[in-house]
């Protein structure tokens, strides 16, 4: 049975990058059954004790279920791996 996956991008208004972190999430996202798939974005200024507790010291970043897995803007391939590693998918 697969599990629910949570993936948050954390995010900053100021973050140039961040634009393209949560296209590639979105996209990644939709190739999967999205019923075990929840998806957030938080921004950092909003959410800060959240972000310290994940150790985020750069946007963007995306955590799966509440774990930070990516400091930096990972490659689809790798977004892909990690989230059905997660799901059960290996």
């Amino acid at each position: 049975m697969n599990q629910l996956v949570v993936v948050e991008v954390l995010t900053a208004s100021y973050c140039s990058r961040c634009q393209k972190a949560k296209s590639l999430v979105k996209d990644v996202i939709s190739e999967f059954d999205e019923a075990n798939i929840q998806y957030r974005e938080i921004n950092v200024v909003e959410e800060i004790d959240y972000a310290v507790s994940l150790s985020i010291l750069s946007t963007p970043a995306i955590a799966l279920n509440n774990e930070l897995v990516f400091a930096a803007l990972p490659s689809k391939a790798k977004l892909q791996q990690a989230i059905r590693e997660r799901l059960g998918n290996k």
